[in-house]
């Protein structure tokens, strides 16, 4: 039973691919709710899969179970990466358009509601360049982008630190707006290298993904063949 749920879960892992490629299903619901049913069977599929394997793989059978481990777990770097990328509330990818138009509403708010001026705006811009340098690498900035935020915390509060004549009572609507601003330009930043970075993820998830599917077919064929599908009894 372990084992045909979670096979059923991993198939079901699919509707996630389906729905970003079959233009038919594009009006099927947003892509991020697609894209939580394909976290929730990539990790409780995965893990009724091991609970059926009792820990003994072996053969051909080995070559899926050890994929499924690879995507498994490819895949919680994945969701990471498709978090940096902006996109819309659907799931949708902003476009650099898209991205700087909300660049511009965010300085326009910075400028209307709080006074800021280009050089001070250009400030939190500064904060972004120095933690975030343009084109380190791609493995440099794997390695670096889950510290970016704690160094861009402590560079906007050094910086707002300098603020006294801001409020007290806005200070709190001026923090998010100006943490929004960062973090988008953040973005802009590294877009392209996460991007590329993106690309390669998918270049090593997907094989690994077209193994796990094909044995864990071969598997099933065999089993059912053989006589060995049982619910116990």
């Amino acid at each position: 039973l372990y084992g045909i749920v979670g096979s059923a879960m991993m198939t079901v892992m699919l509707g996630y691919t389906l729905r970003k490629r079959v233009r038919a299903m594009r009006k099927w619901g947003g892509l991020r709710y697609w894209l939580d049913l394909h976290i929730v069977c990539g990790v409780v599929g995965p893990l009724l899969i091991v609970l059926h394997s009792s820990f003994k793989v072996h053969g051909l059978i080995a070559l899926s179970f050890w994929s499924m481990v690879a995507v498994a777990l490819s895949g919680v770097l994945g969701r990471y990466l498709y978090l940096q990328i902006p996109r819309a509330a659907g799931g949708e990818r902003l476009s650099l358009e898209e991205l700087e138009v909300e660049r511009q509403r965010l300085a326009t708010v910075l400028r209307d509601e709080f006074d800021m001026d280009d050089e001070a705006i250009a400030g939190l811009g500064a904060i972004v360049s120095e933690v975030v340098p343009r084109r380190p690498g791609l493995l440099a900035l794997l390695l670096r982008m889950p510290f970016d935020g704690f160094r861009l915390r402590r560079g906007l509060q050094a910086y707002s630190a300098r603020l006294e004549s801001l409020p007290r009572s806005v200070r709190k609507r001026w923090t998010e707006t100006a943490w929004a601003q960062m973090v988008l330009e953040r973005r802009l930043r590294i877009l392209a290298d996460l991007q590329s970075l993106f690309h390669y993820w998918h270049v090593i998830h997907k094989p690994f993904a077209i193994v796990m599917y094909l044995f864990m077919l071969v598997h099933i064929v065999v089993a059912t063949m053989t006589g060995y599908v049982s619910f116990g009894g």
